[in-house]
């Protein structure tokens, strides 16, 4: 079973630990995104939604597994999750960020520095760790209207074991279900924000609010053959012709931010998907599986390319992309693949019975390498002439 970040036997780890709670916060090497593409459907809406996770080994004791957890034992749903697992002394914490139940809601964690969760000890409400709310959420919930009437009646608050203290991310979840309806939760000033996420990406700080108007900043992208200009031309010599034209292809994204910031990212996803749509339209889920594998590979960070913190030796590492996964809620379908291996691997939850608690490590050990020689060498003794 996930391990509840705020169990007891925790607390013994404060003092062997030190080092971990003096540390800034886990927010410093944790970036995340999140975007949907509408899938053609004669049932009603759709939608393929992809993410990532970036994360540096912090304190170098950082693995991932894909946790099956049963529908048993006050679980009401089961569920699939890609997992860290954080090693602090003799206890390896479990953490999901991401998650697919059997009902087919999906929640994704993402951080969110701005975060101020609610005060804990509300009367007459249950306190939940902001660290456990995508488990909470995927076990007693089977849709979106669920998950906020399942946030109304509980606050959300910062984990209360002194371990985690000051190591411990804001968060801002992305919550969909099988209607197509998605919305974002974030804390701000201790109350919940609800958005009803029409954009459909979602990355980190600053609010999403901030994002939906810096959208507003690229509007001089252009889907188009970049010639408005075409009317100023003028003729030069015959090794130069005609300027300004363009020369090459992709002119028509330049300015299109091309780093790993939150902002950048969050812009790159929305219009480059919106592009890709609107050119080069999608027939089905296989089409949208290939379009989101691009826009993932797009924001895909190589490992030692994003500088870590100098300022926290030892607990900041280098940042990369450790797993990618693109899910369907009406299929009820998850795909995973990881840093070394990036091949997908699918899990079909209308598959699984939910049984019992498994759990696989999300790397395999190969790069998911496919050797063709022997059927080249094959087809070539085929088409020998004797």
């Amino acid at each position: 079973k996930l391990h509840r970040l705020d169990s007891p036997k925790l607390a013994s780890l404060r003092d062997s630990e030190s080092d971990a709670s003096d540390s800034s916060s886990l927010a410093s090497g944790m970036g995340l995104q999140f975007f949907e593409i509408p899938v053609p459907s004669k049932l009603g809406e759709s939608y393929l939604i992809g993410r990532t996770m970036e994360l540096s080994n912090l304190l170098g004791h950082t693995n991932y597994s894909i946790e099956v957890v049963a529908a048993v034992a006050g679980v009401k749903y089961g569920y699939v999750a890609p997992t860290n697992m954080f090693g602090l002394g003799p206890i390896q914490l479990k953490i999901p960020f991401e998650g697919m139940n059997e009902k087919g809601l999906t929640v994704s964690a993402l951080l969110f520095s701005e975060s101020v969760f609610q005060a804990a000890g509300i009367t007459g409400k249950s306190d939940v760790s902001s660290l456990d709310l995508v488990a909470k959420l995927l076990e007693n919930c089977d849709s979106v209207d669920s998950a906020l009437s399942f946030l109304q009646s509980v606050s959300v608050v910062q984990p209360q074991n002194p371990l985690l203290h000051g190591i411990t991310p804001g968060l801002h979840w992305a919550i969909t279900d099988t209607t197509g309806r998605s919305v974002v939760v974030e804390y701000l000033n201790g109350q919940p924000v609800v958005s009803e996420n029409n954009p459909r990406v979602m990355t980190n700080d600053p609010d999403i609010r901030w994002h939906w108007r810096n959208l507003n900043t690229y509007v001089n992208l252009n889907p188009g053959w970049p010639d408005q200009n075409s009317f100023l031309g003028v003729e030069t010599d015959e090794a130069v012709g005609t300027v300004p034209r363009a020369v090459g292809h992709g002119w028509n994204l330049f300015g299109l931010p091309g780093d790993f910031s939150p902002p950048s990212r969050f812009v790159r996803l929305f219009y480059l998907r919106g592009y890709a749509l609107q050119h080069a339209a999608l027939k089905g889920l296989e089409d949208a599986i290939v379009l989101g594998t691009a826009l993932l590979n797009n924001v895909f960070i190589p490992l030692g390319s994003v500088a870590k913190n100098p300022h926290q030796p030892g607990f900041d590492q280098a940042e990369y992309t450790p797993y990618a996964v693109l899910k369907s809620p009406h299929d009820r379908v998850m795909m995973i693949r990881g840093y070394r291996n990036t091949q997908w691997r699918k899990i079909d939850l209308t598959r699984l019975t939910f049984s019992q608690d498994q759990a696989l490590p999300l790397e395999d050990g190969n790069l998911g390498i496919q050797d063709i020689t022997d059927a080249v060498n094959f087809e070539a003794k085929k088409n020998i002439r004797v």
